[in-house]
Order: C-alpha cells, then structure tokens, then sequence
C-alpha cells in the first residue's frame, strides 16, 4: 500500500457524526424562512457542500441570510443533540499525532465555525494546518482548498491523501493532484462516487502513514 506524509481530513462526516444536526437543522431554517417542512431526504444533497451553495440551490433570494438562519439552528442543534466524533476517530487521531504524522483539515466550514466546533473538542493543537471557507474564494469541489494546503504546507501533491465523505471531497482532492479516499462510515450516498480508496473501518487510516 502506498503511504502518505500528509493525511488531509474533511470534517462533517469524516471525523463529527453530523449527518443528523445538518439536516435537522436546515429542516429547520427551511419551515422559519418559508413555513413548510421538508422532508429529510430532499436535503440530503446539502451534506458537505458550502452553505451558501445549499441555499442557492433551495433557491433563496438573500441566499447569505438563509444561510445565518441555517447557522443559527445549527448552533442550537448541536447544544440539544450534541455532536458526536465517530466511535475511534479521536484515539486515531492522537496516535497519528503522536507519531509525528502532519495532519491537516479542509473543510466547507468557516473560520469561526471549525474555530468553535473543534476548539470545544479540544482537536485544534492535532491539525497545524486547516484550510477552511474563508480561506479561499472558491470551495469544493474545486481544487483551490487543496492547493492552498499544499500552498501552505509546501508538500507536493503526492505526499498528500485527503479523507472525506462526499463526491465534492473526492472531486476536490483530484483535480488538485491528490489521491482520495471516501470514507464509508459517513458517506450517505456512495455509489457512483469514484475515489483512489475506499474506507470502511476508521481503524484503517493510520495504514496510510504507514503505522
């Protein structure tokens, strides 16, 4: 197996279990800003793109606003149902960590969001380099939040895996040079999507540092 100096981790649905908090609490924002409830699984495509972009696609007039809404319930969704890392991601973590291996983040959440949301979990000291959406002008799925990792970091494409759960992650990652691997525990919908390796085990990721 090939092994990799940088392993590059999406969030939601990589290491937090927020499937549910993204989609409760955009269901949510939907009934306040238009006073319907949507079902849960015509808001599935919004999990792991860039809020303003879900709700450019629901169509929303001041897309920026809708998505402060969003914010808001997703706040208050996260306090009442708490949001989970997946069962060993943190032991993984740490012992990557530990072990010397350069961890990095690329995410589809704002500075202050991945600031508060990994700060409260005491996971900040684990990534020196996070790459979030106030970081580049365009976000996943195109290639410019990886290359400012590797911009960075100075490493080169090949040195580089990034994990994640969507085909924005994947697509990412590719057109930056950058092999991928989809990780399964989080995916909700993973036909179809193509990657360089595909995850069913969090155990699995210290491999690819060669541990």
């Amino acid at each position: 197996m090939k092994t990799y100096k940088h392993l590059v981790f999406d969030i939601d649905g990589t290491i937090i279990d927020s499937a549910d908090i993204n989609m409760i609490s955009l269901q949510e924002a939907v009934k306040e800003l238009r006073g319907e409830t949507m079902p849960l699984e015509d808001l599935y495509f919004s999990f792991g793109i860039p809020g303003i972009r879900a709700m450019e696609i629901l169509g929303f007039p001041d897309p920026a606003e809708a998505l402060r809404v969003w914010l808001r319930h997703y706040a208050a969704c996260s306090e009442r149902l708490g949001m989970p890392l997946f069962p060993g991601m943190r032991e993984v973590l740490e012992k990557l960590h530990r072990e010397g291996v350069s961890l990095g983040i690329i995410t589809s959440k704002l500075r202050e969001e991945y600031d508060d949301h990994f700060g409260r979990r005491g996971l900040l000291e684990l990534f020196p380099c996070a790459v979030t959406a106030s970081d580049t002008p365009k976000g996943k799925p195109y290639p410019d939040p990886m290359l400012e990792y590797l911009r960075r970091t100075g490493a080169s494409p090949e040195e580089v895996i990034y994990f994640g759960d969507t085909a924005y992650d994947m697509d990412c990652a590719r057109a930056a040079g950058v092999d991928q691997a989809l990780v399964l525990w989080g995916c909700l919908n993973p036909e179809g999507i193509e990657a360089t390796w595909r995850l069913e085990r969090i155990e699995e990721i210290p491999r690819f540092a060669g541990l």
